[in-house]
């Protein structure tokens, strides 16, 4: 029966497709996006309102009318359904020149309703843009609904902290997070910069990373009860790996030094199990006029697949898959489970459980 494991994307050169589209409950405002355009890492293409809460406002309680006709009332509104009220703006007046009074707008927001006398307004809570974050062509517009198509290298990591930056990145220095804080943040070159790391950090680092002014953290893991602090930082952190004590993906730090100079879109998004959007890494790069192909998804396990092994005592470590047995093996635990022959070396291949295997596409 062919298995199906999860599949992370780490390649050197490949066609990213991105979708991006407006966050659950907001209303759209302006679509930027055209079709054929070109976008940058923090091009913005759509922006929109997230709606709050309610505010009724009476306007012959306001005004102290006691009967008002529908045709008065017509008059002295001046909003109707639909339309946006800024905050300040005149929603109702009564009179003419010096003598007249106003009814203005005490929030931001959309007229909902205009029931009789009363303005219903949906609050603004506040408003969000979504950016590309994928150097690239849009290739269809839709009214809530942009997608992008870029090329270049792609590393899809464990976790993030929501933040996103398009920036430069350097390496840290040879004597790590102590030679990192000799610097005088003024004029540090790592100064506006994306920080990778390719050991474990922890709070101090994180702490340093900020004083020094960077602009996002990349490091294979984190420990696990530094996730809220991680959470509350004003930029990107990305863990290739995961939290714990885990092995860095060399593949993913080969790409990264090889391309060193160039600018990146570090999209630190919170992994959700019910939603597409991984955390990752996207580094635009010339195709030298190839068309890569888009990496594949939803293929099995099979005898020749690039798999990265997510648990002890290979943890982290890529090989190719040489052999799938029929039936199921007994690993060092004493379990028979279902499990891959997998080519670790040019000289040694290891038995794994078909569950500690990640399909790299």
């Amino acid at each position: 029966m062919p298995y199906f494991p999860e599949t992370t994307v780490i390649k050197g050169l490949v066609r990213v497709v991105r979708e991006r589209r407006l966050p659950p409950g907001a209303v759209l405002r302006v679509n930027h996006a055209i079709e054929g355009g070109q976008t940058s890492g923090v091009t913005v293409l759509l922006e929109a309102d997230v709606p709050g809460a309610y505010r009724i406002l009476d306007v012959a309680d306001h005004f102290r009318l006691r009967k008002v006709s529908p045709e008065e009332l017509a008059q002295i509104i001046l909003i109707q359904e639909g339309q946006r009220a800024q905050l300040g703006q005149e929603l109702a007046r009564v009179g003419r020149g010096r003598r007249s009074k106003v009814l203005s707008s005490p929030v931001e927001g959309v007229v909902v309703r205009v029931d009789g006398s009363r303005i219903i307004l949906q609050v603004t809570e506040r408003t969000v843009e979504v950016r590309a974050k994928v150097p690239g062509e849009i290739d269809s517009v839709k009214s809530e609904v942009v997608r992008i198509t870029g090329v270049g290298a792609i590393m899809q990591c464990a976790w993030g902290n929501g933040g996103f930056v398009y920036e430069a990145y350097k390496l840290l220095p040879e004597d790590g997070f102590a030679g990192l804080s000799k610097l005088d943040p003024r004029i540090s070159d790592f100064r506006g910069k994306v920080l990778v790391s390719p050991q474990m950090i922890d709070k101090g680092d994180l702490l340093l990373a900020q004083q020094q002014e960077v602009a996002g953290v990349v490091a294979p893991s984190l420990s696990s009860n530094l996730r809220e602090f991680a959470l509350e930082l004003p930029f990107p952190v990305l863990l290739t790996e995961g939290f714990g004590q885990r092995r860095p993906t060399a593949l993913i730090y080969t790409l990264l030094r090889s391309n060193m100079g160039r600018q990146a879109a570090f999209d630190a998004v919170i992994p959700d199990r019910w939603s597409w959007e991984r955390p990752e890494i996207m580094l635009p790069l010339p195709s030298g006029g190839v068309f890569p192909e888009t990496p594949t998804l939803d293929r099995p396990l099979e005898i020749g697949t690039q798999v990265r092994i997510t648990r002890a005592p290979w943890d982290g470590v890529i090989g190719e898959v040489v052999e799938l047995p029929p039936a199921p093996q007994m690993i060092d635990t004493g379990l028979r489970v279902p499990s891959a022959r997998v080519r670790l070396s040019a000289q040694r291949v290891g038995l794994v459980p078909l569950a500690n295997l990640e399909r790299l596409g």
